[in-house]
């Protein structure tokens, strides 16, 4: 099994050499890594040149104009013209590091990837899980559980299989066949923030079940996520300035298309209302005041 790594990147060459590293210390896979970049010619560039590792490193260029969507799709695209039914993808964040093998882990806990997608806890630098994957439990309510949020990776239960409704895409592993049969995110209305979501969540709606695979860990640059809207430090005003923001978790445009595209047709109505409710609640007392009312 030959392993295809895609990955999107703009101006993050701080991040490059230690993302190669992990990768290069995988053995038991053949490793191929897309690395989609969104400013061409920059530094990345350069040390994507210099690059002598164990695996192999193809830059895709892209540009500015792309947000993370539209990277990610000219780097699936790319591995869908040479990919081999029995291969796999991982799509992943340019700020993720590991040692040893967790694909390998991934694999030998979980049995296997038939007609599934699969992802490992990211912890942050203080051991923390920062993300795993998110179980709907009510689409009419918005109501979801953030299944092991805030755990130390130490408390995290041994090698157990746990299934979500969709995952973050900070590493999940697709079997080759999603993307030959030409699954890929929505660029055109989720160019950034909640396009993850709806693109697992699709994969699952096409018979790929998300699941969530304990045992191994990934770490996360925390300092590279984008906003945090839901830290202590931010104020009102903030929350209302960053709105229009691309990464803005409230952008009100990407979110109301991750409903449409996302929600069943029965509760879209009723989740549209209730999500952006909880958005307001959000912007006016902060992501952290309402910390307590979230379902773990």
């Amino acid at each position: 099994m030959k392993i295809h790594v895609v990955v999107p990147a703009f101006r993050e060459g701080k991040l490059v050499p230690s993302f190669l590293e992990s990768w290069a210390g995988i053995i038991d896979h053949e490793v191929e890594i897309y690395l989609v970049n969104g400013n061409p010619g920059d530094e990345t560039s350069a040390l994507l040149r210099a690059w002598s590792g164990r695996c192999r490193v193809r830059e895709i260029q892209g540009s500015p104009d792309r947000f993370w969507t539209g990277l990610v799709n000219l780097g699936l695209r790319a591995v869908a013209e040479t990919i081999g039914s029995d291969d796999a993808v991982v799509l992943t964040n340019i700020d993720v590091k590991f040692e040893g093998d967790p694909v390998s882990g991934m694999l030998r806990r979980s049995g296997g990837l038939e007609n599934r997608q699969l992802t490992l806890p990211v912890v942050g630098s203080g051991g923390k899980v920062l993300s795993a994957g998110v179980r709907v439990r009510s689409w009419s309510f918005s109501l979801n559980r953030h299944l092991f949020d805030g755990i130390t990776a130490a408390d995290l239960p041994a090698d157990t299989l746990v299934e979500a409704t969709y995952l973050p895409t900070r590493f999940v592993l697709l079997p080759a066949k999603a993307l030959l049969e030409g699954h890929l995110p929505n660029e055109e209305h989720l160019p950034h923030y909640c396009a993850d979501y709806e693109y697992t969540n699709r994969l699952r709606s096409c018979g790929y079940q998300p699941c969530i695979v304990t045992g191994p860990v990934v770490e996360i640059a925390e300092g590279n996520t984008g906003l945090d809207t839901y830290s202590l430090g931010t104020t009102f005003r903030s929350r209302l300035e960053g709105i229009g923001d691309i990464k803005c978790p409230y952008h009100f445009r990407y979110r109301f298309h991750f409903v449409r595209l996302t929600y069943p047709a029965a509760a879209l109505i009723p989740g549209m209302v209730t999500h952006f409710t909880k958005i307001f609640l959000e912007i006016i007392f902060g992501g952290r005041q309402l910390d307590r009312f979230r379902v773990r």
